[in-house]
């Protein structure tokens, strides 16, 4: 997984390791810098090497100085049984850097953990773990994430998506529309919401506080199909942050898929349950 900001990039590497087959961790660092120099086609500048802990691992630390600064995790997650490599790219590594690092690195975990906690640049929120990361979009102006539940059931499909976007220097690209989010949802955003869930209707719109802004939250619902048929939830929730001059918008969806003529429900309590559950761990600035 690979996020991109204006000064920065942030890549998470892992793979899969047999139980008391892993290799050592400095043999994974040399073999990493070998496929750098090979790709390169050059000697990799390395400005030193050091040992540290990584959510109760330990760990080796690679820097890389050229034209931009590198720090590079590398650690062994016998829990989860995967080696994970988590790189850093900076154009400097000054003062806000090495906050980025802390922060990233104070939030990370690669096991055992109630909640997954996921942090696009600047912003966090938790899910619990049984939700993948299927689709991601990482620009300057415009980013989102889409994570979806699957769940199984005898002649059913059930899954739960939660759709994090946010859009940047809100107050330039939407001069017009910023302060008034139900003008720049219906100009600028719902189009594109359509695309991805059809059939998809709003049928009512609250105003609520998110994190200490206010947001406008739309409730709707969907239908689908023909011989198997789809029934869905949708709850989406925008607000604009002024700390960051970011308009977030998150749409939470719950559907249910099943041959006709079976019925199809789902539980509106619970599904409200679930989207305010994950909102509140929203962190935005």
């Amino acid at each position: 997984m690979r996020i991109e900001a204006e000064n920065y990039f942030l890549e998470v590497k892992w793979e899969e390791t047999q139980p008391k087959k892993a290799k050592p961790i400095s043999e994974i660092m040399e073999a990493f810098v070998k496929k750098l120099e090979k790709d390169a086609k050059q000697k990799v500048p390395i400005h030193g090497k050091r040992s540290t802990r990584v959510f109760e691992h330990e760990a080796l630390v690679l820097s890389l100085k050229s034209v931009t600064e590198e720090r590079i995790y590398f650690w062994h997650c016998e829990d989860s049984l995967r080696i994970i490599i988590l790189r850093f790219v900076f154009k400097l590594m000054d003062t806000t850097s090495q906050t980025i690092i802390r922060q990233v690195l104070d939030s990370f975990k690669c096991h055992g953990e109630e909640m997954s906690v996921w942090t696009p640049p600047e912003s966090t929120f938790k899910v619990p773990p049984s939700f993948q990361l299927t689709d991601r979009k990482m620009l300057i102006g415009r980013t989102y994430l889409l994570l979806i539940e699957h769940k199984l059931a005898p002649f059913a499909e059930r899954r739960r998506e939660i759709l994090f976007e946010y859009n940047s220097m809100a107050n330039i690209r939407f001069e017009d529309e910023y302060k008034d989010l139900s003008k720049w949802m219906e100009k600028r955003y719902l189009k594109d919401l359509k695309k991805r869930y059809r059939g998809i209707k709003f049928q009512s719109s609250v105003e609520e506080k998110i994190d200490g802004h206010l947001a406008v939250v739309k409730k709707g619902a969907g239908r689908s199909g023909l011989t198997t048929r789809r029934s869905s939830l949708y709850a989406n929730t925008t607000w604009y942050c002024e700390d960051l001059n970011r308009i977030y918008t998150v749409t939470t969806s719950e559907h249910i898929a099943r041959p006709w003529p079976l019925r199809r429900r789902i539980d509106e309590r619970a599904f409200e349950d679930f989207s305010k559950d994950f909102i509140s761990t929203i962190r935005c600035h």
